[in-house]
Formats: C-alpha cells, structure tokens, sequence
C-alpha cells in the first residue's frame, strides 16, 4: 500500500474504535488525533511552514501502528467477500491474507481481481501500489518463486541464505574500508 499511515481516515477509525475501546481510551485516542501540525521545511527556505493535518496518524510513537492494523483488519473484512472463494479442503484452511504492517499478500488458487480489492480498500483512503505489486505463481514445476521477497526474506530457503551471505560479506567489507 501506498503512504498507509497517512492516509487513514481519521473519523472512520475512531468510528471503528467505539466497538474496541472504552470511552476513556476512545476520549484519549481522540485526542492524540486532534489538531496535527506538521512542520516542514522546504530545501532553501529560511522558514518553516506548519500546517494541520486531518488525515492519517503520526509517525513515530508507538500507538500509530496499532491504529493502523486494526483500521486495516476492518477494511480487510470487505475485501474477502471479493477474494476467490475457497473450494477444496486444503483452501479452506490456508489463510486468505497475510499481513505485516503495511504490506498485506492475498493468497489463493485461483487469480485474484487486484483492481476490485483496489476498488474496496479505496473506500478506506487505503491505495494498492501497483508499481510494488507482485504476482508470484507457486507450483511443483515452477522455481521461480523462490527469488521471491517477502519481508525482507527471500521465500526459497537456499536462495535466501546465498542471499544473507553475500549481504554479510558486503557490510564487512563497508566496515573494514570505512575505519
């Protein structure tokens, strides 16, 4: 997803939240929320210009991310209905989703309508990034997925640790000309 943080609709957390938390933690949410300004400071200009924000949470404490993953399980649960219905035992087992922070893999047997999942998460301000979007087959025949990243990690095991080895080595090499 695109810049996911900085874009969640405020109101439609908060709404989402009155069926999580208590009213104290929902006024102290609230609160956190209110009367964001960010400060920037544009390359060349000897001020800064400070604006309100109305829209995502902020970046840096610890609660945002939290925020962030219940808004998305919320939208999540519209995008299911969309996703291809699962049809044999071994389906209906797997998950659908897998998600971390930010970035969420839709898993099934059949192809999945990214543009219709695109279309639910949009009413979310939530924004499928086309150019980070992957589509990987896994099948007996096929090696390609094994080069693969997902969360840092390449999903092929040898590939993976060939990978780690050439990153370990290129950072030692940076530590030992940098002293």
């Amino acid at each position: 997803m695109s810049a996911a943080f900085d874009t969640i609709n405020r109101e439609t957390l908060l709404k989402i939240l009155e069926d999580i938390v208590n009213e104290d933690e929902h006024k102290i949410i609230r609160f956190l929320l209110s009367s964001t300004i960010i400060d920037t400071k544009i390359i060349g200009a000897t001020e800064k210009k400070p604006f309100f924000s109305n829209v995502g949470t902020p970046q840096g404490d610890s609660l945002s991310p939290v925020l962030f993953t219940i808004y998305l399980e919320h939208a999540l649960k519209e995008v299911r209905p969309v996703l291809p219905k699962p049809s044999t035992p071994l389906e209906k087992v797997l998950p659908r989703e897998i998600a971390y922070a930010d970035d969420v893999d839709f898993a099934a047997f059949q192809d999945i309508d990214i543009e219709e999942v695109g279309k639910v998460l949009e009413k979310y301000n939530l924004q499928v990034n086309f150019d980070k979007t992957e589509f990987t087959n896994l099948s007996r025949g096929e090696t390609n997925w094994q080069t693969t990243k997902k969360v840092g990690t390449l999903i092929g095991d040898q590939e993976d640790i060939e990978r780690r080895k050439q990153l370990s080595s290129a950072a030692l090499v940076k530590l030992k000309t940098s002293g």
